[in-house]
């Protein structure tokens, strides 16, 4: 509800709200009020003046609503008032409405005589202008209004905020006179608002967008048109609070105090605005004459244009020639300033009566959007640098370059052949480049075409990155094109951080695989400003040669400066595509239009003239004189100097200080900066130096633009005691600091920045380490600060939190190494709490790839600081403090990888929950973890270090895997019996429709790119499988010859399989056909060279885009054929010797380009590029290849174990692990940091830091196949040795405490089989445990306070006397007797017999045994169907058929739970219920299922054969479903604690307790068949915080499992010891004890 969203309470309940709309409202005062004399001089609203304003006397009327059926309806009250409160209805069509207009007045104005001229209501234009207009007439009107009156006493806490949510309600709860609701919503919504109540529109706009409540309603807002509205505020609102509080009547208001200039409510609401504005159309009208104040002649400006006019792209603004009172009032239909506003209202109906609406998306669920940016890790958009460049635009100038032939060839591109067009412009620098290109994406946005645009700024590291460019673009693309956008969304399950990718990585994906493909008439165009101050731009002008694949006409802008570089680039761009140039210089008119217009000094016409004409006449003189010492172009420096002349100019107050400002101007940039510097350096007060010091330090070394509260918060202190600090930047700063009507400080240019850190003989300057050095001060001030994890915990974080949190580590590493001072600080920092909060802030954010990035630094500062300490004296202390460095580096890395998930979950687990899980050897540990060990502690854990394994994926024993692939959200195994293990990578979690089996033996298999398909050639048929359901969707039978496959890849959007096939042939299946076939696509018909022998393909490689394929041969060399043809492009020989052959046992074609990485039989990896026929080598001894998804990286496998992964660019080897077990296969992941192997039967997952590492490098953009190196491998790297793990396969806990047992896959018996099963005694004395060969073994257990003994007391084998495999062993209450059930007989095992005293056959689908809770002498079996009751003698047996309801379905039951297992049986502590887990074999969601023990039968004497459920002695038993938001969040349940709290692993993989309902309440919505529409319990799904879970539940999470702790052996045999408080999770071949109070 609205109310619990925005926290309502202060005006009355909803009902109040509500009962509104059905009687008459008033205004909030109902006495009459007369305004005493002192206000008169004051206008009728901050922003709505009076002409005049005469004592005013306000008195309450009865609110009316009225609804006009036509415009020539009369009206139904005569009598002139000020309108209503609220939403109400003043003029509705005859035949239905096609759209809503609502009016919102401004500050002290009313619903009424806010749009009515001299209050006359004859003049209110929304009644008697608007219903007589075309198309307008087919909208209904509405006015909204409410308390604005600022001259009366109130509350003086009314915010903006507070209107907007009256609007919101308003809109949503409305109802017309009669009581009928308005239905808001239900077509387009357009806003007309005056002054505040654009504001409050605004407000309302953003709230609603976080409340589905109000979805609808927002979704409908289609436009708004401002009138005068006050965006960033009027200093008129400091002037009216100061009046309003003299007098005696009312007082200031905080809805007048935000209306200050660059107030922090607006600065907060516009930041948050200009996100989602794009999806509105906006028009922006602003006043152009001054207001009456009341007083003779006293009259001023309320609203300058800067405030009124946003300056988003596509925004529509124009000027209305009235003051701030009469903009929203007009005198008659003919009205100038009426005609100007009804014309934009009628277009805006156009458009939308139009079928030619906009494109735009409508989104359905806005949480897709927010879903979008954070997978293409879009953290902002390039609005902000549009509107701070867009504000520096004058009207008039820019527009030359709409006559430029080039610039209308390339905008008209439609009209020529060519589709693909590139448009360089480029003048030196500050030149106004990039205002010119805010320019250009304005004109083409009103134009109504598809804009997209990036700027790339010097000053914002983020933003010199190609990556970071090519994301915002798919990202702007996406909101204009919804086919594009599914499609983006669909990329989501391929996993790929594109946040790290590299960017070619990015290109291909969201650009040459997904839009290029797609058809669009209508062209894109894209704009780039800054091409030169990019990382690499030649880098972005080399994929432009792609944009010939594209279906969809692209124009692209470049605005920059010319370098040889640069233009060598451009003219090497394909013939296909049309690049043309606009050369900025010699555009001098601006100039003069420049200063006509922004110069503002009194006078006549002839006096500004001149001084215009002077000023261009010395900028010529000077600069012609300058520019040979100079080296500059003449017109870069003249528009700086004549820009910075007119800013010294307009602080003139005489003519003396004219004649004085022209003859010091400066001659010439350089000298302009230093007569800047001179003006900061020469400040007379040592306070006012410090200050600009302090502010150009910050804004100099910044590493993006930060706003003016940022630059605050980064001050700290001083910025306390400073009165206006915007002001205190321009005055103090020598004009090298700007402030944007966005509130962003920045230097005035790029050059500024360059020489303030420049040459050290200059008045002032700022030095690069110190200025880094205040600015990572400042990050620690802010991070470090008391109170903060409070405030974080609680979202109330400061402005310059998310600055310093990302960008700290990056100002450590300018600083020089030989401070003290910062090593302490820093030292300070990483060993107190201020740490934890800093990574629950990123973990707040998602922004964890920061903890890498940080990793990275401080490896570095730390090697430095090392260096230091080599060549200086120090001691223990500098030592202790620098390995700090080293293990927190590590620990950052680690605890990213390993709990990640669970920080992205629960950000605030990382204070208590994450350092008790870290090796005892880390520093995390160390300061953090040892503090909570009397609370949770770890035991049996043999690693004091960290690893890079990040857990283990097994298989059945027995099973051996033959290859691994990795796609999306999945991995896949397949063994040698023709099954597919399915596991999750999030995990490492078997999924549950795995495995999968073909049905036959399977040569190969192959995922698609997003693990949503699976393809398996067998001998006979080859089959596609859904992953998700694991159900076959396609089967075509192989070719009759019985071709063996040697390369798979899907093609096509995945409607189409290829198979390369060992006959030389490349065949395909179409699977969008109902019956496929196979198709030859290429056969490869290969010349047999001379002295070799050309036999059978041996192995195959298809490139990923499906056009290039190598194949080998055992007697020939390699070849390389494109498919298209096909054609034979050439062979790989020997680098050593052309006539050695070499086999080739492995191959793969590098993703994005045409080269071959393979590895010949003696284990040589070559890289071949066969178009350039050239070949590199080198020997790594290996059998196994794989390459990573963007082809920076290959990691190769041998038959010892030994991994090794190097970069394809030079070969460097960047990783090694070694261990005991032969590598059967390897691949990567689509994480880049990430990839498994296969070692007989298990693989693991590996995430070593390096490969972390090498995915964090700066320089990740750049082309690393044009590089050139070493091709040796370094010797540098060490060996990570990973040692061979035994499976644990039992599990069992003594129930008497102290003891758990565990036996291995081989257990050191004369059997030498794995062990099974296994139970304790009830005393805790015996364990008893059958191997897979039906030996069953029981042990005594002595213990003593010096020594525990174990003596085999039993040993018998049961294979001759049972059949089929042990499932269950169970210990009598005596302890002396052992319950042995199998899959078709049930045995009792008598211990001092040491013998079977009873046997009796089964015949009832699986059960689970338990000791009957209200009867020593029976037993229970339990299955999804019925519950057994047989007496220890075997002698007795009752059944109780389960009775479930499905009510919406007429499905017999039995049918129904045909296919449900049982997962665990558990009794409650007081033994008054039995709880059991059900869930289906493929998919379906479990269920937890209650049965009260006093239901159950009792055992009885008479023998009776255990015979199906049917038998005629059956009862039923209904059981109680628990609630779905219970179940869905119990992946498996462990044990009853006392009072019936339930421990259990969650699907979040916590280990939490759930306090059971005393009285379990069924859930109706849970006895639907849902076991069979959800996936199965064990599948990731991604529940909410369980300690957050809705309902009555009373849920506590006691701690997280870390990542790599998760897998089969962990999710099958964890389990709790009640007695000792402790956790046991088999892991890593031992069993890692976690001891909490928790649990107690």
């Amino acid at each position: 509800m609205f109310k619990k969203s925005f926290g309502f309470g202060r005006k009355g309940s909803d009902e109040d709200r509500r009962a509104r709309f059905q009687r008459n409202s008033s205004h909030a005062d109902g006495a009459s009020l007369t305004l005493s004399d002192s206000l008169n001089p004051l206008p009728e609203t901050s922003l709505e003046p009076a002409t005049s304003l005469p004592d005013l006397t306000l008195v309450a009327r009865p609110s009316y609503s009225e609804s006009r059926k036509n415009s020539n309806s009369s009206r139904k009250n005569s009598e002139v008032e000020s309108g209503p409160l609220g939403l109400n209805v003043v003029y509705t069509p005859e035949n239905g409405h096609k759209a809503d207009i609502v009016f919102v007045h401004g500050l002290g104005g009313t619903s009424r005589w806010t749009w009515s001229k001299h209050r006359d209501p004859g003049l209110f234009w929304p009644l008697t202008f608007l219903p007589l207009e075309p198309d307008v007439c087919l909208a209904r009107i509405l006015t909204f209004g409410y308390n604005a009156n600022f001259r009366k006493a109130g509350n003086i806490s009314t915010s903006v905020l507070d209107f907007a949510k009256d609007l919101l309600f308003d809109l949503r709860y409305g109802v017309d006179e009669l009581g009928n609701d308005l239905n808001m919503g239900n077509v387009p919504l357009i806003f007309v608002v005056h002054s505040m109540g654009g504001l409050i529109t605004k407000e309302a706009y953003m709230q609603g967008q976080n409340d589905p409540e109000y979805e609808n309603i927002v979704k409908a807002i289609s436009a708004i048109v401002f009138l005068a509205t006050p965006h960033r505020g009027t200093n008129l609102a400091e002037v009216l609070n100061r009046i309003l509080q003299s007098t005696l009547v009312s007082n200031s208001k905080q809805y007048v105090s935000e209306l200050a200039k660059n107030s922090f409510t607006l600065q907060k609401l516009n930041e948050q605005f200009r996100h989602i504005a794009p999806k509105l159309d906006i028009v922006s009208f602003y006043e152009t004459q001054p207001c009456s104040l009341g007083l003779k002649n006293a009259r001023i400006m309320v609203l300058e244009k800067d405030s009124s006019v946003l300056g988003y792209p596509g925004e529509t603004s124009k000027a209305l020639n009235a003051d701030h009172h009469d903009v929203c009032k007009f005198e008659s239909p003919k009205d100038p300033n009426y005609i100007t506003v009804r014309n934009v209202l009628k277009s805006i109906l156009s458009k939308i009566l139009s079928t030619t609406k906009s494109s735009r998306i409508a989104f359905t669920d806005r949480k897709n959007s927010r879903d979008l940016k954070a997978l293409l890790a879009i953290n902002d958009l390039p609005d902000t640098d549009y509107i701070f460049f867009r504000d520096q635009w004058t009207q008039g100038t820019s527009d030359w370059i709409l006559h430029e032939e080039a610039y209308i060839e390339w905008f008209n591109g439609a009209l020529v052949p060519r589709q693909h067009r590139v448009l360089w412009v480029h003048g030196g620098a500050a030149t106004g480049k990039s205002v010119l290109a805010s320019f250009i994406i304005n004109t083409i946005v009103e134009e109504g075409c598809c804009c997209q645009y990036f700027f790339i700024r010097f000053g914002d590291q983020r933003k010199r990155t190609l990556g970071h460019l090519l994301r915002s673009i798919s990202y702007q693309v996406s909101q204009y094109v919804p086919g594009y956008f599914q499609r983006l969304l669909e990329l989501a399950s391929e996993e790929i951080d594109f946040g790290k990718a590299r960017a070619i990585v990015v290109w291909e994906k969201l650009f040459k695989s997904i839009l290029f493909k797609m058809e669009r008439k209508d062209p894109l165009y894209w704009v780039v400003d800054g091409l030169d101050e990019a990382e690499d731009p030649k880098a972005i002008l080399r994929l432009l040669s792609d944009i010939c694949s594209s279906l969809t006409p692209l124009r692209v802008l470049f605005v920059s400066r010319r370098t040889s570089d640069l233009a060598s680039v451009f003219d090497r761009l394909p013939k296909e595509i049309e690049c043309r140039q606009i050369d900025m210089e010699g555009h001098v008119g601006d100039l003069r239009l420049y200063v006509t217009q922004e110069l503002q000094l009194s006078g006549d016409l002839g006096f500004r003239d001149s001084i215009v004409t002077k000023v261009l006449q010395d900028a010529r003189s000077n600069f012609l004189v300058s520019v040979s010492r100079l080296l500059r172009p003449i017109f870069v420096l003249m528009k700086k100097w004549v820009r910075l002349a007119v800013e010294r100019l307009n602080i003139c107050h005489s003519r003396a200080d004219i004649d004085y400002a022209l003859e010091t101007l400066p001659p010439g940039m350089d000298a302009l900066y230093h007569r800047m510097a001179l003006t900061v350096s020469e400040h007379a007060s040592r306070t006012d130096k410090a200050l600009a010091s302090a502010i150009l330090e910050l804004v100099t070394c910044s590493l993006r633009v930060l706003t003016v509260t940022e630059l605050s918060k980064a001050l700290g202190d001083v910025a306390s005691r400073v009165l206006d600090l915007p002001r205190s930047i321009v005055d103090l700063c020598g004009g090298f600091v700007v402030i944007d009507n966005g509130g962003n400080v920045a230097m005035v240019h790029q050059t500024a920045r360059e020489y303030l850190l420049g040459q050290r003989d200059q008045p002032f300057r700022v030095d690069r380490s110190t200025g880094h050095k205040q600015v990572f001060f400042s990050c620690m001030r802010s991070l470090m600060t008391n109170g903060l994890r409070v405030s974080v915990s609680r979202q109330h974080s400061t402005e310059f939190l998310d600055y310093a949190s990302q960008l700290w580590s990056t100002h450590l590493m300018s600083i020089s190494p030989d401070d003290d001072e910062v090593f302490e600080v820093l030292n300070s920092f990483l060993s107190r709490h201020w740490l934890l909060t800093w990574v629950h802030i990123l973990a707040l954010n998602n922004q964890s790839r920061v903890l890498t990035q940080t990793s990275r630094h401080l490896s570095k500062f730390s090697a430095r600081e090392k260096a230091r300490s080599v060549s200086q004296d120090v001691d223990s202390s500098f030592i202790s403090k620098r390995e700090l460095l080293d293990s927190i580096s590590t620990d950052l890395v680690k605890i990213n990888g390993k709990f990640g998930a669970v920080l992205r979950r629960n950000p605030e687990a990382i204070y208590k929950l994450i350092a008790p899980f870290c090796p005892q050897s880390s520093s995390l540990y160390q300061l953090f973890g040892k503090a909570e060990s009397k609370t949770l502690s770890l035991s049996g854990s043999s690693a004091e270090t960290w690893d890079d394994c990040l857990g283990r994926m097994s298989l059945d024993f027995g099973s051996y895997a033959s290859f691994i692939t990795a796609a999306g959200s999945r991995i896949s195994i397949l063994d040698a019996s023709g099954r597919i293990s399915i596991f999750y990578s999030s995990n490492l979690q078997e999924s549950s429709i795995s495995p999968i089996k073909h049905g036959e033996r399977i040569y190969r298999m192959e995922m698609n790119s997003s693990g949503s398909l699976i393809a398996t050639y067998g001998y006979r048929t080859t089959k596609i499988w859904d992953v998700k359901t694991g159900r076959c969707q396609v089967s075509v039978d192989n070719v009759d010859s019985r071709p063996r496959p040697l390369a798979m890849l899907f093609m096509n959007d995945n409607t189409a399989l290829y198979v390369g096939m060992d006959d030389k042939r490349v065949r395909s299946i179409d699977l969008s056909e109902d019956t496929p076939h196979w198709q030859v696509e290429a056969e490869l018909e290969e010349p047999e060279l001379e002295g070799h022998f050309l036999n059978s393909a041996s192995h195959m490689a298809l490139h990923q885009d499906g056009r290039l394929i190598a194949v080998a041969y055992r007697g020939h060399p390699l070849s390389a054929w494109e498919l298209d043809g096909p054609m034979h492009i050439g062979h790989c020989w020997r680098t050593h010797d052309e006539a050695v052959r070499g086999q080739v046992v492995d191959a793969l074609w590098h993703p994005l380009h045409p080269v071959v990485y393979g590895l010949y039989i003696e284990g040589v990896l070559f890289r071949w590029r066969p178009y350039e026929n050239e070949v590199d080598e080198l020997n790594v001894g290996a059998s196994k290849l794989a390459l990573n998804i963007d082809g920076s990286l290959f990691a190769t496998g041998d038959v010892h174990g030994a991994i090794k992964v190097y970069t394809t660019a030079d070969f460097e080897l960047l990783y090694q692990l070694a261990s005991q077990d032969t590598v059967l296969g390897i691949t990567f992941g689509p994480e880049f940091s990430r990839f498994y192997d296969i070692r007989g039967n298990y693989g693991n997952a590996w995430e070593p830091t390096a490969l972390m590492e090498f995915a964090e490098r700066e320089d990740k953009d750049t082309d690393a196949t044009s590089e050139s190196g070493s091709l040796a491998p370094s010797s540098s790297v060490s060996i990570n040795w990973s040692p061979r793990v035994d499976t644990i396969t039992a599990l069992a806990t003594a129930p008497s405490g102290g003891y758990y047992w565990e036996s291995q896959q081989i257990f050191a018996s004369k059997s030498l089989m794995s062990t099974e099963q296994m139970t304790w005694s009830n005393d805790g004395r015996t364990i008893c445990f059958s191997d897979s060969s039906k030996r069953v073994f029981a042990m005594f257990v002595t213990s003593s306070e010096i020594v525990n003994s174990v003596t085999m007391e039993l040993e018998i084998a049961l294979k001759a006397s049972t059949k089929g495999p042990i499932l269950q062993l169970l210990f009598h209450p005596g302890n002396r007797r052992v319950m042995i059930y199998t899959t078709s007989s049930i045995c009792i095992l008598s211990l001092d017999t040491q013998s079977v005293v009873h046997c009796r056959d089964v015949n009832v689908p699986a059960c689970i045994w338990l000791q009957h809770p209200l009867d020593s002498t029976a037993i229970l079996g339990v299955n999804a169907t019925s519950i057994h009751t047989l007496t220890w003698d075997l002698k007795s047996h009752l059944c109780d058929a389960l009775n479930y309801t499905f009510p919406h379905t007429n499905t017999d039951p039995a049918t129904l739970l045909s296919n449900v297992n049982m997962n665990r049986v558990l009794t409650t502590w007081d033994k008054k219920h039995i709880m059991f887990q059900v869930s289906s074999e493929r998919g379906g969601n479990c269920i937890l299922l209650y049965v009260r023990t006093s239901d159950l039968s009792v055992s009885r004497t008479e023998p009776v054969k255990i015979e199906k459920e049917e038998s005629n002695d059956s009862r039923s038993i209904d059981p109680q479903i628990l609630p779905s938001n219970m179940s869905s969040k119990v992946l498996i349940p462990l044990v009853f604690l006392n009072r019936d709290r339930l421990v259990f692993l969650s699907t979040d993989f916590a280990v939490c307790i759930l306090q059971v309902p005393a009285t379990p309440v069924s859930d109706t919505k849970s006895r639907n068949p849902q076991l069979h529409s959800k996936p199965l319990v064990g599948t990731p799904q991604r529940a909410s915080n369980i300690t957050g879970v809705t309902g009555m539940l009373n849920v506590k999470e006691a701690f997280p499992l870390p990542g790599d702790w998760i897998s089969q052996d962990c999710l099958a045999l964890c389990a709790v010891s009640v007695r000792e408080r402790s956790f046991l999770c088999p892991r890593n071949g031992e069993i890692v004890v976690v001891r909490c109070v928790a649990l107690a």
